[in-house]
């Protein structure tokens, strides 16, 4: 009878014993246990989401009302007139001055200079914009020439007539074709009351540059002196439309003007 016992006994043993080993050698415990040598297995690949599976925090556009649908997509303009609002910043819109000759480039600079001047806000800022405008008169693009203007101009301002009549003439036989040049000895011409040559001077400078209100001014001051006052306004008027912040020529267009049409009425 204990023999029986002890053979079932056995049994039960061999049979826990082999139920055992095909357990650890199972591929589950294979992954997760550590290897004998005590190195560290890598971490086993993160679950990633289903690409195609819906996010359960984002609503079902199939379920969402069809305006409201409507308001959650951004607004894209048409092709036509999509950029019809567009404006350019300023700087882009300006000359491209490295590809102009130089005496393109100096008209460029004086159209853009003069628009600026017929709108300056005040008398500072109408001064500012004339000095620009007067660099470039002053330049004649021969440096000798520009020195001997120079010294013309300063001659004249220090009172030394002769001096600055001998440096103006000379600018003229340099540099026939130099508004700047006419328009100095113009005025010097007026001082000097040799007011025909003032006058044909002050003339002379403007067929080369239309614009220069110095020799508007100039004119202006000739027609008065020699009585012709319409002549006169109109010279005024000219000037004031190119630099109406300069006060010199503003007091005397509209004293003049007022004078005119007083005398009409």
């Amino acid at each position: 009878m204990w023999v029986l016992k002890l053979f079932c006994h056995s049994l039960i043993l061999a049979l826990f014993a082999l139920f055992l080993s095909a357990f650890i050698a199972s591929p589950l415990l294979a992954q997760t246990a550590p290897p004998k040598d005590g190195t560290q297995l890598p971490p086993p690949d993160p679950i990633l989401p289903d690409e195609n599976r819906p996010d359960p925090d984002s609503p079902n556009p199939d379920s969402l009302p069809e305006d409201l649908l409507e308001d959650s997509l951004p607004d894209v303009p048409s092709e036509e007139g999509a950029f019809s609002d567009f404006t350019a910043p300023d700087i882009l819109k300006q000359p491209d001055y490295s590809k102009m000759s130089s005496a393109a480039e100096r008209r460029a600079r004086l159209d853009k200079l003069f628009v600026r001047l017929a709108n300056a806000a005040n008398e500072d800022q109408g001064e500012l914009i004339a000095e620009e405008i007067w660099a470039l008169w002053l330049d004649s693009g021969s440096a000798s020439v520009n020195f001997v203007l120079r010294r013309g101009a300063a001659a004249q301002t220090n009172g030394e007539m002769k001096l600055a009549r001998s440096m103006y003439d000379h600018t003229l036989d340099l540099m026939p074709d130099y508004a700047e040049g006419w328009a100095r000895s113009s005025r010097l011409a007026l001082e000097e009351k040799n007011l025909s040559r003032a006058l044909t001077e002050a003339a002379h400078a403007l067929t080369l540059e239309p614009r220069h209100f110095y020799a508007l001014w100039t004119m202006g001051n000739v027609f008065e002196q020699l009585g012709r006052n319409e002549e006169a306004l109109e010279a005024y008027r000219e000037a004031n439309k190119l630099h109406p912040k300069l006060k010199a020529v503003e007091e005397r267009f509209n004293s003049l003007r007022s004078s005119l049409e007083g005398d009409v009425l």
